[in-house]
């Protein structure tokens, strides 16, 4: 997979080891980065959700920000992911308005290493802090999205899907 700018769900690999990812639907049991607090809430920001729908609020641009960097904007809210101050591990990642940079590493993650279908991997640039569910991949509602050491676990992992 040749990662570039444009419109993604981002499906966290954990929750999707056993769904066909080519045929997605309203029934889907699988986590999508959702920093909204849901379309149906008010602006709760910074939670997961267990989507099992793919609406706008749920989709995520990448913006070319220069030196293979990205902007990542929410297309239903205009929002751009980001944290506060310092990049450490457990940090809350957010959606505001202003943009942070960040750095797209592609792997594979899923089932195996061997798994055919590439996975992202979200950093802070230069780091190895990354986009993490938290508590090893629990997507319990209202558990956080944060920064945390790259491990081994595929809660830090996503798919990347066109939208």
């Amino acid at each position: 997979m040749s990662f570039g700018p444009g419109t993604y769900y981002l499906v966290n690999v954990k929750t999707a080891r056993h769904e066909d990812l080519n045929s997605l639907s309203q029934e889907s049991p699988v986590a999508a980065l959702d920093l909204s607090g849901g379309s149906w809430a008010i602006l709760d920001l910074g939670h997961a959700y267990i989507h099992t729908y793919m609406i706008m609020d749920i989709q995520w641009k990448f913006i070319d920000a220069g030196n293979g960097l990205y902007h990542i904007r929410n297309v239903g809210y205009g929002k751009f992911i980001t944290f506060p101050d310092d990049a450490n591990d457990g940090k809350q990642v957010i959606a505001t308005d202003g943009p942070r940079e960040w750095e797209v590493r592609v792997g594979h993650e899923g089932v195996n290493q061997k798994d055919e279908r590439e996975s992202i991997r979200i950093f802070h640039p230069g780091t190895d802090k990354n986009i993490d569910l938290k508590d090893h991949g629990d997507t319990t509602a209202g558990n956080i999205i944060q920064l945390w050491s790259q491990t081994p676990g595929q809660g830090q992992a996503w798919y990347a899907i066109p939208a």
